[in-house]
């Protein structure tokens, strides 16, 4: 099954799953359509460059920000692995998929920089958001936005 196949067969039984689908939609009619925050960290501890940590934390992230995850997805080089190519430039990165969209990830070992996307139709806790990932992958905030989408 290729991607689009499986992300069609998630959303079916999403909605054919899911009791809060009258609610998500009424948030959607809202005026503002979602929300994105934006999370750029410096200094990142080394250790956290490997794949299963990436993966880690995208999927405890959900759970502090209480969204309903689909399919995950991390590829990249992890030089745990001995994977890397292009040092300068090659680094991890992660789709996590939520029933609202989605968070990305991308994780810059050389640089020791993560970006962190998060955007979703439903309203989250931004403030959390940040707070774990600070507390999950640590080094030093550089950006921290919190953008309503209209």
């Amino acid at each position: 099954m290729n991607l689009t196949e499986e992300i069609r067969k998630y959303r079916r039984t999403l909605i054919e799953d899911d009791k809060d689908a009258t609610e998500s939609a009424e948030e959607v009619r809202l005026e503002t359509y979602g929300q994105e925050v934006i999370i750029d960290l410096h200094n990142v501890n080394p250790d956290f460059f490997q794949m299963k940590h990436v993966r880690h934390y995208a999927e405890k992230l959900c759970e502090i920000i209480k969204m309903k995850k689909g399919p995950i997805y991390v590829w990249g080089d992890d030089k745990s692995l001995g994977t890397m190519h292009n040092p300068k430039a090659d680094g991890i990165s992660c789709v996590q998929f939520l029933y609202t969209s989605s968070i990305t990830i991308h994780a810059l070992d050389e640089l020791q920089k993560v970006f962190v996307n998060i955007f979703s139709c439903r309203q989250f806790d931004a403030d959390k958001a940040m707070k774990f990932t600070m507390q999950h992958i640590g080094g030093d905030l550089a950006r921290f936005h919190n953008i309503k989408r209209q």
